[in-house]
């Protein structure tokens, strides 16, 4: 096993941490052992050292802290669930509401922290939702009339199209939400300065390079490394996301892990942004193959769009997100990228978030389907409050339903890839 670099991308080129990260060289005991070092598992050993700073933990992450969709990731800051369809559900509509205060929580929580421990991850406020067509606006207007008026969430406003130019122009879309809490951070910064906070306690150790190959729970929990050295701890969280792999097979049922893109462009002379641009703000709009992007502080465009089911990339991922920002941002298509990059999320069937228990000493956290930014901060909180005895809030989540991908390692991909092409279709009947 050797250590896997951070792929090539923005964030990467950009970062403003290096971390002094431990080597796992023997067997341990701990009383929390946590399973991949992106934001979910970092978050979650964060706050179980602020609220007990004598435990033992230690996160084994098999690259690097944040190599996965944490660090690679639109850099949206954004609340609510992806899936918003609770008819196949039995939350209660008190319990439904909860969840969502809980997604406004989680923006609040990544601000509070990016504040408390002065991170510099470029934190900008504002964002966009824009609507490319009729039946979207219909859509806006009914979901704001909700945000206002069921949840007393009066950060979001409709904005006709030419109220919308007060923040943003572009000729493809009709009308928008503008969200006033929402917004932007370099994620990788944002992981790193978490982590480097984490590692400020010394009962707190990251080993890096250190996959996990099995683990078995009795009264204790063993965790097998590919380094053949083993960790027991008294509570497992497992936060692999994407990349769970065959560790838990029934995990893995339930997400799919597909490949999203994403550019970054440095070179863009003011006065074209300018067009667009009244100021550094994000945008996504509502086609179900979104496109996503931000302006940022220094003037340089995040433009992000695409999903691949299949993990075959186009053959030039710059010029396949530029069919994009032609229609979006037209004239900006003309200028070369500074880097393009993949990444993969994990999507569940109905699009909420899977996170539980396996037993009383195992839990686990996955399937953020694209929104994971701002949610897996609250997340860790929650599971940090509930092995401390402090939390009764996974039960709301515990009480999703949530089904197997069908043909899981044998159809699932093809069928999923049948799937996207039914709803390319849609968005694109959609604009004629």
């Amino acid at each position: 096993m050797y250590l896997m670099d951070y792929s090539d991308n923005y964030y990467v080129r950009t970062k403003a941490f290096n971390l002094n990260t431990n080597k796992l060289s023997e067997s341990l005991q701990c009383d929390v052992c946590i399973i991949g070092a992106g934001l979910s598992g970092i978050s979650s050993a964060l706050y179980l050292s602020k609220i007990n700073p004598s435990l033992n933990i230690v996160i084994l992450e098999k690259n690097k802290v944040g190599w996965g969709a944490s660090g690679r990731n639109g850099g949206q800051l954004l609340h609510s669930f992806s899936g918003e369809n609770y008819s196949g559900q039995k939350h209660t509509q008190e319990e439904i509401k909860t969840l969502w205060q809980f997604t406004l929580e989680a923006v609040r929580e990544v601000k509070k922290n990016i504040k408390d421990l002065n991170i510099q991850c470029d934190l900008i406020e504002g964002y966009i939702q824009a609507a490319v067509n009729k039946s979207h606006d219909e859509e806006l207007k009914k979901y704001v009339d909700q945000l206002q008026t069921e949840y007393n969430y009066e950060s979001a406003t409709y904005l006709s199209k030419s109220q919308m130019e007060q923040y943003f122009e572009s000729p493809y879309y009709k009308s928008a939400m503008y969200d006033s809490e929402c917004g932007q951070i370099h994620p990788l910064n944002y992981c790193l300065g978490l982590a480097k906070e984490l590692l400020k306690n010394k009962n707190c150790k990251i080993f890096e390079d250190t996959g996990v190959i099995s683990y078995n729970s009795q009264n204790k929990v063993t965790i097998n490394t590919e380094k053949n050295i083993n960790i027991k701890a008294d509570k497992l969280i497992i936060c692999c996301n994407a990349y769970i792999g065959d560790l838990n097979k029934s995990l893995r049922r339930k997400i799919m892990p597909v490949k999203t893109y994403v550019s970054a462009f440095t070179q863009i002379p003011k006065k074209e942004l300018d067009k667009y641009f009244r100021k550094p703000i994000t945008v996504g709009d509502m086609l179900f193959v979104l496109n996503y992007f931000r302006l940022d502080s220094n003037n340089n465009l995040i433009f992000g769009g695409g999903v691949s089911y299949s993990n075959i990339d186009p053959i030039n991922l710059e010029l396949s997100l530029k069919k994009s920002i032609r229609k979006i941002l037209p004239g900006l298509e003309k200028f070369k990228a500074w880097c393009t990059w993949s990444g993969h999320v994990a999507i569940t069937v109905n699009r909420f978030p899977h996170i539980g228990s396996i037993d009383n000493n195992i839990f686990f956290a996955q399937g953020y389907s694209g929104h994971g930014l701002a949610i897996t901060t609250m997340v860790g909180k929650m599971l940090a409050e509930v092995i401390s005895n402090q939390n009764n809030n996974l039960s709301l989540f515990e009480k999703f339903k949530h089904k197997n991908f069908p043909g899981f390692g044998i159809i699932d991909k093809p069928l999923l890839v049948l799937a996207m092409s039914y709803f390319k279709l849609k968005d694109h009947l959609s604009l004629k």
